[in-house]
């Protein structure tokens, strides 16, 4: 019966996945919908045309601020890209059970993307997960407008920031900080760190029907 149940928890989570090539493939139909090149993309978003490339070929998973850059130059929720199923109506309340989220994963990072029902959501919430490790270039600190909280769930978090600061957090704290200011999440336990995350987006960058390294 143990073995059945983990199988059963495994395919379910295996059905969350949203894969490097289904973003890829997301990003690229929008883009083509829109009659945009690569060239296009990576002038309004700002992101790189190597990067935006390899993404749509399903050869790197971009990073929250480069997909949310991504979304935003494209005009789409933030959601669209996340969303597994259909959206609901907005006024509404979106349940999510401890299954539900939708699982991306980018280097030492996994991201469980909570309410993907709710269009034009004015907050994202996130489940994240930070395995052990340095990051591959310590210079590229996540930035985008806007502002984030983080509570740890699980293990000890240590932020490090562009100004040369950092913070280290244990289970339960907590961090409400300018998202605009370089930042760096790194695993401070032996085993992965789990975090609840929520980032409010500045409404100046978000189009009008609208976290880390490549």
């Amino acid at each position: 019966m143990v073995t059945v149940k983990a199988r059963e928890t495994s395919h379910r989570e295996e059905d969350r996945v949203l894969t490097k090539h289904e973003m890829g493939n997301k990003i690229r139909v929008a883009r083509k919908d829109q009659g945009l090149t690569l060239m296009d993309l990576s002038r309004r978003s700002k992101v790189s045309l190597a990067s935006l490339s390899k993404a749509e070929r399903g050869l790197i998973a971009l990073s929250y601020e480069k997909f949310l850059a991504v979304s935003q130059a494209l005009g789409m929720d933030l959601s669209d890209l996340f969303r597994k199923t259909a959206a609901q109506e907005k006024g509404g309340v979106v349940v999510d059970r401890a299954n539900d989220a939708v699982i991306y994963r980018a280097n030492r990072y996994l991201y469980g993307m909570l309410a993907t029902k709710w269009p034009q959501k004015k907050m994202t919430p996130m489940y994240g997960r930070v395995e052990p490790g340095a990051p591959i270039d310590a210079s590229d600190f996540s930035k985008h407008a806007g502002e984030e909280f983080i509570f740890v769930l699980e293990g000890s978090l240590t932020m490090e920031f562009e100004n040369g600061t950092s913070q280290t957090l244990d289970r339960h704290d907590s961090i409400y900080f300018n998202s605009a200011l370089g930042h760096h999440y790194l695993c401070a336990s032996p085993t992965a760190v789990e975090i609840l995350v929520v980032c409010l987006n500045d409404g100046e960058s978000m189009p009008t029907p609208m976290p880390m390294q490549d």
